[in-house]
């Protein structure tokens, strides 16, 4: 992992309340259909707009409303903007529903194994992980990484809300949001990641 720069937590907040708003849980199911781009574009831009609005109070009543062990996280550690390399981070146990054992090792193992099954067996994929990703790969993959407020957000492993509690291998960062994100660039050979990582504070 690299650091760049340090930035304020609550764009780390931000970052999480956008992507929350445009997967909005009661949108969830048109979520999962294919966006174009220009569409999707539409929704970020109005996501953007609305969580530029909202105080920092505002936002960790979101966060907290939703887990409040994340805003707890996002409190207790110093923020950076920096990158990663795709085999030293990890995602949630079973994001998106995958199986355990592909959400074992690092991005890029389980990228591989998600890769297969859309090329191969997609009803091995579930749920958002059937649908999202594959739409990133066809819609904005280009842009994940463009927009700040895309950034995947991560913690120093074992650490923040412990996505990753129990799994058998421990990696430099565990992925708190933009599971689906981080797969979906790695599928598309992104071997280095722009993200928001957080150290816990001494």
């Amino acid at each position: 992992m690299k650091v760049l720069k340090k930035v304020k937590s609550i764009e780390v907040k931000r970052a999480f309340i956008v992507s929350d708003f445009i997967s909005a849980k009661k949108d969830r199911r048109k979520h999962l259909n294919f966006v174009p781009e220009n569409i999707f574009k539409q929704k970020l831009k109005r996501a953007h707009k609305k969580a530029m609005r909202l105080k920092e109070s505002q936002l960790d009543k979101i966060i907290e409303n939703e887990y409040k062990k994340r805003l707890v996280a996002y409190n207790n550690n110093n923020w950076y903007l920096g990158e990663v390399k795709t085999n030293e981070i990890g995602v949630w146990k079973r994001a998106g529903d995958l199986p355990l054992s592909w959400t074992n090792g690092s991005l890029v193992e389980t990228a591989r194994k998600v890769k297969y099954a859309i090329e191969h067996n997609p009803k091995l994929l579930k749920k958002r992980s059937r649908y999202s990703i594959p739409n990133m790969l066809k819609m904005n993959i280009h842009l994940l990484q463009k927009e700040k407020y895309l950034l995947p957000i991560i913690f120093k492993g074992g650490t923040g809300t412990k996505g990753r509690k129990r799994l058998k291998r421990q990696m430099k960062g565990d992925i708190d949001d933009g599971c689906m994100r981080s797969i979906a660039l790695a599928i598309s050979g992104k071997k280095i990641l722009y993200v928001y990582i957080g150290f816990p504070k001494k």
